[in-house]
């Protein structure tokens, strides 16, 4: 479980956030600025040659220990900055800011030094919800991870 929390905490401190063509499902850059609490994340990665798969789901307007939110803001044209919090000891508290541009449906971040994924996209926004895809490896194999998000009141 340490590892998925791991994986879900990095992907958060990789996002970007992207514009798609009206023909692309309603994909609308100004849809993804606001917050976004992270309702369910699920997919696998290995640990020591086995796959582990693993569902999770989470209240982010109940939240627990360890529950995340992300706040993006638009910064300039196709560059946008991403507030990563967790809730933590009754509060929200937040642990990670990061820069990203955008690429279609895919997401970019500025900082590629410690970025394990290799493909970061959306698979659906809406102006209430977010879901993002992310692949990658690491030394143990490839991962895969989807992250919904569900608009916070600000």
């Amino acid at each position: 479980m340490k590892k998925v929390l791991f994986l879900a905490t990095l992907l958060v401190s990789v996002f970007c956030f992207s514009a798609c063509s009206d023909d692309d499902g309603g994909f609308e850059l100004g849809q993804v600025e606001g917050t976004w609490g992270l309702t369910a994340v699920s997919g696998y990665f290995y640990d020591e040659g086995e796959k582990i798969p693993y569902n999770e789901t989470y209240n982010p307007f109940e939240p627990q220990e360890d529950d995340q939110k992300i706040v993006i803001t638009k910064l300039e044209d196709n560059k946008y900055q991403m507030a990563s919090h967790i809730y933590s000891n009754g509060s929200w508290r937040n642990f990670d800011i990061e820069n990203f541009s955008v690429d279609g449906k895919k997401i970019i971040p500025e900082d590629m030094s410690q970025v394990d994924y290799t493909d970061t996209k959306f698979l659906e926004l809406t102006s209430d919800k977010m879901v993002i895809e992310a692949k990658g490896s690491d030394e143990d194999g490839e991962f895969y991870q989807k992250l919904t998000y569900k608009r916070m009141a600000e």
